[in-house]
């Protein structure tokens, strides 16, 4: 009996499954940097002028016909145009007014990243937040930047910066010290010269009243002078 499970256990052998990643014997992939893209003045002036047109229109979702052409394959992907012009569509919208500061985060020769930092209209509740928009340029359009994303950069979504005309005015700046702690200083340098002087003209007299007493010890009186 025991020599029959022995050969039946040789037979059927393990049958788990393993779960170590098969070998494939292909070259490994390995990442590689893409080439850096030095920014002239015209190349900074040119994605600034596009990121700026975006704001406008997609963002601020004023005339979308025309930002619709300035989207990348990833930003019109699960969209069509007519669902674009509805204004509900993957581009976070703010109501912009203006860019106050821009910075590069990165630039490749077909990829480039910026930081925004994007001002809201007074009439909204939000004075600014800080986007990242990629720009990319592809085969088909080799001297067009186009939008490939368009996401919020930090925690809080697009409402993160409270508006200044929405806050309480500050309340009035205080002296640091109250004008009774200025006083006291005053008052104690004016004890300490009166006490100099007090004491100068206590030791002038002392020294007068030694002098003539040392007079009239040796016969001599306040008005004669010893011959």
């Amino acid at each position: 009996m025991a020599s029959v499970v022995v050969v039946g256990s040789i037979k059927i052998g393990n049958t788990g499954k393993s779960n170590d990643t098969p070998l494939v014997d292909k070259p490994a992939w390995v990442y590689h940097e893409p080439a850096r893209l030095r920014l002239t003045p015209a190349d900074r002036k040119e994605l600034f002028a596009r990121a700026s047109l975006f704001i406008k229109t997609a963002v601020a979702r004023k005339r979308l016909d025309a930002a619709w052409l300035m989207l990348g394959p990833e930003m019109r992907a699960g969209q069509t145009r007519k669902s674009w012009d509805t204004g509900t569509n993957n581009v976070i919208p703010f109501p912009a007014v203006g860019i106050a500061n821009w910075d590069v985060l990165y630039a490749y020769r077909n990829d480039v990243a910026i930081d925004l930092a994007v001002v809201g209209a007074r009439s909204s509740d939000w004075a600014g937040k800080t986007f990242t928009i990629e720009l990319k340029r592809y085969g088909k359009h080799p001297h067009n930047w186009l939008v490939a994303s368009w996401v919020p950069k930090g925690i809080g979504g697009s409402r993160q910066v409270k508006s200044l005309a929405q806050l309480p005015p500050p309340p009035p700046p205080k002296a640091p010290l109250s004008a009774r702690w200025l006083l006291a200083p005053l008052s104690i340098f004016g004890l300490l010269l009166l006490s100099l002087i007090a004491f100068g003209l206590r030791s002038t007299i002392r020294a007068r009243r030694a002098a003539k007493r040392y007079a009239q010890a040796l016969g001599y009186s306040s008005t004669s002078s010893p011959s």
